[in-house]
């Protein structure tokens, strides 16, 4: 079981529709999926429609209190997938843990969550806040791969380099973490912006200088497509919405090279 945490600081890069959409693409491939929503905003069960009275607040504060939980309680499945959703408690999250006088709990808490439910799954998807904190850092101390959605200008390479510095951070506490694979969302080809952010991507990590590897940035990107749009609104992902959509495409071909990769 392998877990991939969806990250990018910058707001608007697309984590939401990533993450779910990864996992329906991985999903489709015969993967047994896990999706958590760890965004207080609680975007990945809007954006699903999926109600559940027990979050992964419920979940966290029951298995720092016993160090078990029981699972059935806090999955919610759909088309296959199976989610966790998020509530806006997640924010009172570190309030929390210092009323237990317990700082170190937040950095392990996620990967005690992760241990005990690898037996189930081929994957983990987590949908982050994005923002550097202590429940990011704890779950990318749960991580084995960043998988970083960006749009395509020239101003998203300040979200790059700072989800570069988030990326070094976790790796202090969990050397295992990787910064896996970085590709563009909402691309209209054959258009100069699209070039050139292409152009200022590709030549960042061929030098960035610090232990990168140059094929981070991904070869596939997610083409700009209104049925994304139009499958939130029936709460879909693209590709039980339409398969046959270009960003439907885009995410399977996204999710087939990466479980290729993986595995």
């Amino acid at each position: 079981m392998k877990v991939i945490s969806i990250l990018n600081p910058k707001g608007g890069a697309g984590k939401t529709v990533t993450a779910v959409n990864l996992a329906y693409a991985m999903s489709l491939k015969g993967k047994k999926i896990l999706l958590i929503d760890t965004d207080p905003r609680n975007a990945v069960s809007t954006y699903l429609n999926l109600k559940n009275d027990n979050t992964i607040f419920d979940l966290i504060k029951e298995c720092y209190e016993t160090m078990k939980f029981d699972k059935a309680k806090y999955i919610t499945s759909k088309n296959k997938v199976d989610v966790i959703i998020s509530d806006e408690r997640l924010l009172q999250l570190e309030m929390l843990f210092a009323s237990y006088s317990d700082n170190q709990a937040i950095f392990n808490i996620f990967s005690n969550i992760t241990e005990q439910l690898k037996q189930d799954y081929d994957y983990i998807i987590i949908d982050t806040e994005g923002s550097i904190n202590n429940t990011v850092r704890g779950i990318l101390n749960a991580t084995d791969y960043i998988v970083a959605p960006s749009k395509c200008s020239l101003i998203d390479t300040n979200g790059i380099n700072d989800l570069i510095k988030i990326y070094f951070i976790g790796k202090r506490n969990n050397p295992k973490l990787e910064l896996k694979k970085v590709f563009f969302v909402q691309v209209e080809e054959r258009t100069k912006v699209f070039a050139d952010a292409l152009k200022e991507f590709t030549d960042f990590f061929n030098s960035n200088g610090l232990g990168l590897n140059s094929n981070i940035l991904s070869k596939n990107y997610v083409r700009k497509d209104s049925n994304i749009n139009n499958a939130m609104l029936e709460n879909l992902d693209i590709i039980n919405y339409k398969k046959s959509s270009p960003s439907s495409t885009d995410y399977r071909n996204i999710a087939n090279d990466l479980i290729k990769e993986l595995e």
